[in-house]
């Protein structure tokens, strides 16, 4: 395994073998369903801290209890990983659960970085941090492509593309379909509508 700076430097620069450097450990499972909470935890308190730092501007976090929002995190990233891992496969992927949860860990760890930095350098230079963080996030994207086409040893792009796209898709219909069952609960409608 490469240096911490050394992988960070890899991620940005060589993904592919970034992800192969990853990928090339065999991680404890413990380790990384530890990593995954940790950096779900990690990634609420960061956000709240935020959101302390600019009252105004208070996101979805703070309407959400920190413990309830961390599980949230959690749980969308454990079942994430889990549709890639299955959606993968019927693509013709050979990726394993635990090679995308140990890729998720790594790359939850690196935005949570390149979050505490955009946070900090928001109080100096709003407009050029809301760049920053949108050139991120579109950076993180293709890294996060590479390293599903990485993982799953696509020879396309494209495969990893419709993988994570197709997961999306799953993960939006749960969603939909949770929201939709406590939808009279919500808007205060009677039980049989």
């Amino acid at each position: 395994m490469v240096p911490f700076q050394t992988l960070v430097g890899l991620t940005f620069q060589a993904p592919t073998e970034a992800a192969r450097q990853i990928l090339s450990v065999n991680w404890p499972r413990e380790a990384l369903w530890l990593g995954l909470a940790l950096t779900a935890v990690v990634n609420t308190l960061v956000l709240r801290v935020a959101d302390a730092m600019s009252p105004a501007q208070a996101g979805l976090t703070s309407a959400i209890p920190a413990v309830a929002y961390a599980g949230a995190v959690f749980g969308l990233h454990a079942a994430t990983c889990a549709l890639m891992t299955w959606t993968g496969r019927w693509l013709g992927g050979k990726a394993r659960f635990s090679d995308l949860l140990a890729l998720t860990v790594w790359l939850n760890a690196l935005q949570i970085g390149l979050l505490v930095a955009v946070i900090l350098l928001h109080g100096i230079l709003p407009l050029a941090a809301s760049l920053i963080a949108l050139l991120t996030n579109f950076a993180m994207l293709a890294i996060f492509m590479l390293f599903i086409k990485e993982a799953h040893q696509f020879a396309s792009i494209w495969r990893a593309i419709g993988t994570v796209f197709m997961s999306a898709l799953i993960v939006l219909f749960l969603l939909t379909f949770l929201v939709g069952a406590q939808a009279p609960e919500i808007l205060g409608l009677p039980d049989h509508v």
